[in-house]
């Protein structure tokens, strides 16, 4: 393959053709658009194991530690040894005793919390800066950048994934990158003369007052099927008002809420909308006329729907609730929690027959490096469990749909922290007459959801035969709707 370089001017036109695209310029030189966002900040990305048998412990990158990647040795390091050697491999567990022997108190730290698969597998070097250990030039450009696709920001990744129309994922990314022409930003650009709130009169038109706090606006807001008052915003960012819809940190996740996001963004469009056409059209909306212009907006692709296994897209049932299995199965519903601030996760799952009857559920606490992780994690103790009971036919539900799809591509690389467990995973899924790997939405995995949040704020592993009082509300809801 051929590579030429570009001439420095060539680029700069092309970047200039596409900006005047990207604000709605024409090619005329004349023609010319407040631009609200630097060009090189809209080039950037949109959201921004083994047996050791063959790992050299002093020479070899093997720790998950960025940089460096090789433990502190606190004597004359052993030429002779190898990763294996501190593995007992009769309870496939890390030897705490040799390890004190060879290296320092935080390199063995990070060395114990390597899951280590519970059979032999091969060796083999993985790229820290993906998440199944592949490496792509994706991830060395951004590596380059000094950015982590497993760091990036879970807002900007949740505003792209929100099933809206195209136009109102952009929308919504300007308002948080306060890049809409409300009258404070562009007071500070050029003589608009006043900057008030063109509803109310009263306020400083910012893009919090404008789409959520100023009084008209609110009425809109607590008239709607969300039934919300936005008071409690008014001296908070509309970035704090996304994080609270999306239950990012510091706000506490909230099923409930989530699920309303695509309406939430719609409804902002609406009102930014209604708000132009009272500008320059001098038209005036009802609050009932924005709201159902909202909902007309949502994208029939937010429709919750479960794809049953073996089944066509002519056949896709469109379900907002658990279902049982099929007749002869067992399903186990699992699902993780993690608090990236703390480090500490969550595994629950709960297990079923097919007639949607409780057989045992189970919530546990871990020490997790990641979200993935601990979605995995709950998968592989769902079917180590399944096997100790001799559960032949097993489907596998969970909400993390990224995961699923890779078990379901028979795909079984990971990270530093995931790779074992997803090696045990490809070896346990012989000893199943059947089994399925299967997404369903939030709303569909409640029970397993209350178990993960359980185990993530308790200190100890629990299972049931059971069903705790607590968990008996989302059981029954389950088991109502089924």
């Amino acid at each position: 393959m051929a590579a030429f370089l570009l001439p420095k001017n060539l680029c700069q036109k092309i970047d200039s053709h596409l900006c005047k695209f990207w604000w709605g310029e024409s090619l005329d030189p004349k023609d010319k658009k407040l631009h609200l966002i630097a060009w090189e900040n809209l080039c950037k990305p949109k959201a921004e194991g083994g047996d050791g048998e063959f790992i050299d412990p002093w020479c070899d990158h093997w720790i998950p530690d960025i940089g460096t990647a090789k433990p502190k040795p606190n004597s004359i390091p052993d030429p002779t040894l190898k990763v294996a050697d501190f593995i007992d491999q009769d309870t496939r567990t890390w030897n705490r005793q040799k390890l004190d022997l060879h290296f320092d108190q935080p390199s063995i730290e990070r060395i114990v919390q390597i899951p280590l698969s519970s059979v032999h597998s091969r060796d083999r070097r993985a790229w820290d800066l993906t998440r199944d250990g592949v490496f792509t030039t994706k991830s060395a450009y951004m590596g380059l950048r000094g950015h982590r696709d497993l760091s990036a920001d879970k807002l900007w990744k949740e505003i792209w994934r929100t099933k809206v129309p195209y136009r109102i994922q952009i929308f919504v990314w300007k308002c948080a990158k306060n890049a809409i022409p409300v009258r404070d930003i562009l007071s500070k650009r050029m003589n608009i003369g006043d900057n008030l709130c063109p509803r109310c009169h009263r306020e400083a038109e910012t893009i919090t007052h404008a789409l959520i706090t100023c009084p008209q606006v609110s009425r809109i807001w607590f008239l709607s099927r969300l039934n919300v008052r936005t008071d409690l915003f008014r001296d908070k960012t509309i970035l704090d008002w996304l994080r609270y819809w999306l239950g990012i940190n510091p706000y506490q996740l909230n099923v409930n809420l989530m699920e309303n996001f695509p309406f939430v963004v719609c409804l902002m469009w609406a009102i930014w909308n209604s708000r132009n056409a009272l500008i320059f059209s001098n038209k005036y909306e009802s609050a009932t006329s924005i709201i159902n212009s909202a909902s007309r907006m949502i994208s029939q692709r937010h429709n919750l729907r479960i794809i049953p296994t073996n089944s066509s897209p002519q056949n896709q049932t469109i379900l907002s609730y658990w279902s049982p299995p099929r007749s002869g199965w067992f399903k186990i519903n699992t699902d993780g929690a993690w608090d990236p601030n703390t480090s500490k996760g969550g595994v629950g799952l709960v297990t079923r027959d097919s007639f949607g009857l409780f057989l045992s559920a189970a919530a546990m606490h871990i020490n997790t490096y990641s979200a993935e992780e601990a979605e995995i994690r709950a998968i592989w103790t769902a079917m180590k469990q399944a096997m100790e009971r001799k559960i032949t036919a097993l489907e596998i539900e969970s909400d993390a749909k990224v995961v699923v799809e890779q078990l379901k591509r028979k795909n079984y690389c990971g990270a530093w922290n995931t790779d074992a467990l997803l090696k045990d995973i490809e070896v346990w899924s012989l000893s199943f007459e059947k089994l399925s790997f299967n997404y369903v939405p939030r709303v569909c995995n409640r029970v397993a959801h209350e178990l993960a949040q359980w185990g993530k704020n308790s200190t100890t592993d629990m299972f049931w035969g059971t069903p705790p009082v607590w968990l008996l509300p989302v059981l029954r809801g389950d088991q109502f709707l089924c």
